[in-house]
C-alpha cells in the first residue's frame, strides 16, 4: 500500500483540510510581504507607521485599505506597486 502524507510549513495536513491550510499559509505570505515592502514606511511629518487593512473572503478577492495621511498613502501606494 503507498502512503502519501501532506506536509504544509513542516506540519502534516489532513488531506480533507489542505485546501484550508494552503489558503492560510498564502495570506501569511501576503502579510509578510507586505510588512517587508512597509516596514520603514514612516510619515514625513509625523514619522507615524501606515496601517494596512487587508480585506477579503478568499485570496482571490482582496483588497487593501491604507490610513495615514496623503504623503503617507501615496508612498505605500508607490512601495506596493
Amino acid at each position: 500500500m503507498v502512503k502519501v502524507e501532506f506536509k504544509l510549513n513542516g506540519r502534516s495536513v489532513r488531506p480533507n483540510d489542505i485546501a484550508n491550510q494552503l489558503e492560510k499559509a498564502m495570506m501569511k505570505q501576503v502579510q509578510d510581504r507586505i510588512t517587508h515592502k512597509l516596514r520603514n514606511v514612516r510619515d514625513p511629518e509625523t514619522g507615524a507607521a501606515p496601517t494596512i487593512k487587508v480585506i477579503g473572503r478568499s485570496l482571490d478577492n482582496l483588497s487593501f485599505e491604507v490610513a495615514g495621511s496623503p504623503a503617507l498613502i501615496e508612498e505605500v501606494k508607490r512601495r506596493l506597486r
